[in-house]
């Protein structure tokens, strides 16, 4: 009987509560952003590419670029009260491009540039502390969902005793989770407009990338040896009892520190 009266309470007060808050201020907002990624795993796995898992077979690896980042968001935030605020943000980031170049013991050469971006949509929680008239200062974190697009451009030529020209073409895509901190300084224009200097940690953490390459379903793999190649998805099993390895697909977790700029517009009903 007394959990009929909770719910009786919660349905006939919770509207009003939410009203209550609805009617509230709403910031709406920009920002551009421009960082470093923080350098990790996802490094160190790289820098073990292969273009064959045949262990007698050797690479030198020469890796550059995919460390700079610029991110472009939209946000909403619901004032909560004086001093909170709970919101959504969503989001573009890019890296910027990843070289890599690829000298095999069997004469092969391999030039691959890859672009990798990725979209997140994100719950925030704001507070935010009171400096001067005209300054505040904001303190944020969240979480969500991102799905992440890797695309892969480049060739390979060589070989010993047939030497042959291969162009390498690659769109991966993966899925996983958002995380963000987040520090700023508000600076008051107006009533109801300010504009944000800040700093971010924007983090992703993705379980695998799949899609397609040179025209056959693949992923990108990580051996048991730290080697990583793209391989048809059909040719797994066999490379795994060739080389007695097991492979799985090449997470990325991967966090970055970045400077942005906002522009918000506070509507106060």
């Amino acid at each position: 009987m007394s959990r009929c009266i909770v719910w009786i309470f919660l349905l006939a007060f919770l509207p009003f509560g939410l009203l209550e808050v609805l009617a509230n201020p709403v910031d709406v907002g920009f920002r551009v952003g421009s960082g470093q990624r923080v350098p990790g795993r996802l490094d160190s796995n790289l820098g073990q590419f292969s273009s064959s898992f045949n262990p007698f077979v050797f690479s030198d690896i020469n890796l550059s670029g995919g460390k700079d980042t610029a991110t472009y968001e939209g946000f909403i935030r619901l004032h909560l009260d004086s001093t909170s605020k709970f919101g959504l943000t969503v989001g573009r980031q890019d890296l910027s491009k990843l070289a890599l170049t690829e000298v095999t013991s069997d004469a092969y050469l391999t030039k691959l540039n890859s672009e990798i971006f990725s979209y997140h949509l994100l719950l925030t929680y704001h507070f935010v502390t009171p400096l001067t008239r005209n300054l505040e200062w904001e303190n944020g974190l969240g979480m969500g969902f991102t799905s992440a697009d890797w695309q892969i451009r480049g060739y390979s030529l060589g070989g010993i005793d047939n030497p042959a020209f291969f162009l390498q073409r690659g769109n991966f895509r993966g899925n996983g989770l958002a995380f963000r901190l987040e520090t700023a300084i508000n600076q008051r224009l107006g009533e109801t407009n300010y504009i944000q200097f800040g700093l971010g940690y924007h983090h992703i953490a993705i379980a695998g990338f799949a899609g397609n390459y040179n025209g056959e379903a693949s992923s990108i793999y990580l051996g048991s040896n730290g080697q990583v190649g793209v391989f048809d998805d059909t040719r797994v099993l066999d490379v795994n009892l060739s080389t007695a390895q097991n492979l799985r697909r090449l997470d990325m977790n991967s966090g970055s520190w970045n400077l942005y700029f906002s522009i918000v517009q506070r509507f106060l009903d």
